[in-house]
């Protein structure tokens, strides 16, 4: 029998679509050799040197065109795309293989290239699968070869040992057991200061102040540790810890990488995103669907994740240099993608079929195809709802101050040029059934408009919600713009058609009754962020009966478009009575007011969150070579998770949603083991799966697989509550126990996976640094905006990092604020196991270097930081003993015992303050979660 990896809990993984055909059918043939000892054909001199020459490079292990591998017996007895079986054992009639070796049709013929196979080998290939007798042996070894990897199974919540279903005990009732099976249990619960430092440092990577740490100690309450954790979750400084896994996780950085480093300024927005989102416990599945199709669910900012990974802005002359860069970026959010939400190895499926999962390389560029109309861009952030019904009672109030203002507009101007934000054509009142605005040319392109606006006094007549009716001769074909955009009263790039010409292009308004009409507006883009495709020339004729057609306004008297030189409008006041001219003067005032306050809600903010076209088709590349592609492949998702396919004209934004909501469902049996792993990871350390983005086959098993199952179905059933999961680990035994040291536990488990004692850990870079910061007093506790930077840069097109040498209070917020560049770490804490931002890091390695200890005792920071400290205890603290009781306060959150304080004294009196303060903020204790 041919097996996989083996769980520690007796769950096979047989890997079926990937074992190698030789392997199996070594496998079929010793199968076959007892049951029939005489053969018609010799598969290994026969059949198998035939394949090699002409079918295993498409259909092998480095490649599947229409996911049939003839490699794995498996695999060809399924079928591949086309749902035939290539072969029927026992039945060549009925093989698909067989109808490709002797098809006429050269659209299906097989081998595709070359000379086609002479008869004699057809005829082998038939009597080899005919011999039905020969296929048994096989065909029943081959029908075990299932998918059944514990980590592909579905969820299902397991029953808790020891018959307990309380959430309060069920953590301690899965740890107990297999605590229990190794003859070890947990540690007595940890001394109260030792506890509440280690939730303080765990959940906000910040010490607690000594007057938190005596409040909690003195709490006789029966539940002062459920109110701890409630206000502990409920601080924003929570949310930036988290935030601190998240960013690692996701890749994220605030320079572009590779040799020219440039900024990425707006990039912040995502992390003060993914911030909130836990401070606010955004439920899980939104959490993911809005990073993958953001734009679609009203979180643009959301989808800085797909673009969060490194991008060469210098793009290669060569254009196969080009395709190949285009691949480089799409492997990032693809693998991303897999890694962070699925615990899955995509970007092993580029090259070839995945050597471990069942992904497939076809299944890999299905995903490419999802997010391929996604690139690295900043994009503005549409008007929110309240913004926009704002924007549209100014514009009311915009044509109501030009209406009065109209019989003061002086003669003998033209009027202004075309303005892609907005353009009004007054009119005498006419009656009209019919508006037809007609294109006649362009700054650029087939011209676009937002929405076609006819007023009837106050009124916009032209509304589709109002009976109104939009035709065209001809629109362009585009899954964004469209001709019921023209009149639904949205505005912007994103609600707007497209004619068809860009010369001659016309759009046409019935409505719904004949009516007296007075202005008609029109604009490109009336969010103000697009002024191509822009109409120059245009005329505007009614109608009466649809066939009779009258002009009534154009783009003659208009200033060339560009031409700013003349005053837009000027209004002659000098004809007018004294009230007339006063009032008209406060009409125009009330104008350039109005018109200041539109351009000031239309500034929304740039983010760095990528912009999305309708791609390409997507193909298969043979080993992944850019210049060899193959058959075209359509967006889905894993085949052997899911059945979610999509058609290949799919619009960009719907193939990022079905995809996000696949990924987000309760039935995937990924999602939610992954996450729940990484929160436990956020706990203790170390995950209840320690390769907490691998788990796949590759990966290792779970220590307490039916714990880990009994979070993911607790986190679906919360409505994915984040909080929810923090709190059942937190109130277990297992959390609040203490972390010494047991000669029989370090013997039997002394890396405390089974976790019979709380296992300390040293705090990350960002913590060491803000606890330093939190101890002296300069922590600058703002929230959120642009970060600060611990480099000086030298503006030149290739940047230079240069650490900074002086530190001021704009570079004491927190770490989770410092503007992250990629392959830069900081000067002081980076040696701490800081990532350099440019690959995924699911847990960061824990390393002890002198360079460690140096950097904490001889920095710049740490010398001026200890100095702070200083000048904190010669304020706070009246005589020395003082000081060295609230320096152990402040650092270690206990005060020192007789001999502590005694060599404290006499270590001070032989050198001074300052080096007092160096040690204690280099101390073990200082740096690691007790």
């Amino acid at each position: 029998m041919i097996r996989g990896k083996e769980s520690v809990y007796s769950i096979r993984f047989y890997p079926a679509k990937f074992i190698s055909l030789k392997n199996l059918l070594l496998v079929a043939v010793s199968l076959v050799a007892t049951a029939s000892p005489v053969r018609a054909v010799d598969f290994e001199n026969q059949i198998l040197p035939i394949l090699q020459e002409h079918c295993i490079d498409c259909h092998g292990p480095d490649a599947a065109e229409s996911d049939l591998r003839l490699d794995s017996l498996l695999t060809a007895l399924r079928g591949g795309d086309s749902g035939e079986a290539a072969i029927v054992p026992g039945d060549s009639k009925r093989s698909d293989l067989i109808h490709r070796l002797t098809s006429d049709d050269a659209a299906h013929q097989m081998p595709p290239d070359g000379d086609r196979l002479p008869p004699a080998q057809v005829e082998l290939f038939k009597a080899w699968i005919d011999d039905a007798e020969l296929w048994q042996p096989a065909k029943a070894e081959l029908a075990k070869q299932t998918i059944d990897h514990w980590s592909f199974q579905p969820l299902q919540r397991p029953t808790v040992p020891n018959g307990s279903d309380s959430q309060a005990h069920a953590v301690d009732a899965s740890l107990d057991a297999k605590l229990s099976a190794a003859g070890l249990s947990q540690s007595p619960t940890a001394p109260r200061r030792r506890l509440v430092r280690r939730a303080y440092q765990v959940l906000h990577g910040l010490p607690p102040t000594p007057q938190q740490v005596d409040a909690f100690v003195g709490d006789t309450r029966d539940n002062a540790w459920e109110l701890l954790v409630e206000e502990l979750l409920a601080s924003p400084r929570y949310g930036e810890a988290m935030a601190t896994q998240w960013l690692d996780l996701v890749r994220f950085g605030e320079t572009h990488g590779f040799e020219t480093n440039r900024e990425r300024p707006n990039a912040w927005y995502y992390r003060d995103w993914v911030v909130d989102a836990f401070n606010a416990d955004q439920p899980y599945d939104d959490f993911v669907r809005q990073q993958i199709a953001g734009d679609a669910l009203g979180a643009d900012v959301a989808t800085g994740f797909l673009v969060g990974g490194p991008y060469d802005l210098v793009k290669g002359a060569d254009p196969l240099l080009r395709l190949t860069q285009r691949q480089d970026e799409l492997a990032d959010i693809v693998n991303t993608t897999g890694t962070a939400f699925l615990g899955l190895s995509l970007g092993c499926a580029r090259c070839h079929n995945h050597k471990f999962d069942p992904v497939s390389q076809t299944d890999y560029y299905a995903m490419q195809a999802v997010f391929s109309g996604v690139n690295h861009a900043e994009r503005a952030l549409p008007l929110r709802d309240d913004a926009r019904k704002q924007l549209e009672e100014i514009d009311r109030q915009i044509a109501d101050a030009r209406q009065h203002l109209s019989p003061f507009v002086a003669k003998d101007v033209s009027r202004p040029a075309v303005d892609a934000k907005g353009n009004v054509e007054q009119l005498e009142p006419v009656d009209a059934r019919f508006v037809r605005f007609t294109i006649l040319a362009t700054n650029q392109s087939q011209p676009c408009i937002d929405e076609l606006e006819i007023f009837s006094g106050d009124q916009n007549v032209a509304l589709a919600s109002g009976g109104a009716i939009a035709t065209s001769n001809g629109d362009f074909v585009h899954p964004l713009h469209k001709l019921e955009h023209i009149n639904d009263g949205r505005f912007g790039n994103a609600r707007s058609w497209i004619a068809a010409k860009a010369s001659g292009g016309w759009v046409q308004i019935e409505l719904p009754k004949t009516q007296s009409i007075d202005r008609i507006q029109w604009a490109r883009d009336s969010e103000g962020r697009y002024r191509d495709r822009l109409a120059t020339e245009y005329r505007i004729e009614i109608s009466i009966d649809g066939d009779a057609w009258t002009e009534v306004a154009n783009g003659a008297d208009r200033l060339p478009h560009g031409d700013s030189s003349a005053t837009p409008i000027r209004y002659d006041f000098a004809h007018a009575t004294e009230a007339e001219a006063e009032m008209g003067r406060q009409q125009l005032q009330r104008l350039e007011e109005l018109n200041s306050l539109r351009e000031s809600l239309l500034k929304t903010p740039t983010v760095y969150a990528g912009t999305f076209s309708q791609p390409a088709p997507t193909h298969r590349l043979n080993r992944g070579e850019i210049g060899s592609p193959r058959e075209q492949v359509a967006p889905a998702a894993i085949r052997s998770l899911t059945d979610l396919s999509l058609a290949s004209d799919t619009p960009e934004q719907q193939r990022r949603v079905a995809i996000a909501n696949w990924i987000a469902s309760a039935d995937n049996p990924l999602t939610a083991r992954v996450f729940v792993n990484r929160i436990w990871q956020f706990h203790f350390g170390t995950g209840i799966v320690d390769t907490p983005s691998d788990f796949g086959g590759n990966g290792t098993p779970p220590t307490h697989p039916e714990l880990l199952d009994w979070l993911a179905a607790e986190l679906i059933d919360s409505g994915w509550s984040t909080k929810h999961i923090h709190r059942l680990i937190l109130t277990s035994k297992a959390w609040q126990q203490d972390s010494l040291p047991r000669d029989q536990g370090l013997a039997v488990d002394a890396s405390s996976r089974l976790l019979w004692r709380f296992p300390p850990r040293r705090l990350s870079a960002e913590a060491i640094r803000d606890s330093i910061l939190s101890v002296t007093g300069k922590l600058d506790l703002k929230q959120g905006g642009p970060g600060f930077s611990a480099f000086e840069i030298e503006p030149e097109n290739v940047r230079h990092y240069f650490p900074k040498k002086d530190f001021g209070p704009a570079d004491w917020r927190r770490m989770v604020y410092m503007t992250r560049v990629r392959q830069e770490r900081d000067a002081v804490f980076g040696v701490f196991d800081c990532p350099d931002f440019n690959q995924v890091v699911p847990q960061r390695n824990r390393s002890t270097t002198p360079l460690q200890a140096l950097n904490l005792l001889n920095s710049r920071f740490v010398l001026q930081q200890a100095d702070f400290l200083v000048q904190r205890l010669e304020s706070e603290a009246s005589d020395p003993a003082a000081k060295v009781a609230l320096a152990y306060q402040l650092c270690f959150s206990r005060l020192p015992d007789a001999e502590e304080s005694t060599a404290a004294l006499a270590f001070v009196q032989q050198n001074d303050w300052q080096q007092f303060a160096r040690a204690i903020l280099n101390a073990n204790e200082f740096v690691f979660v007790p």
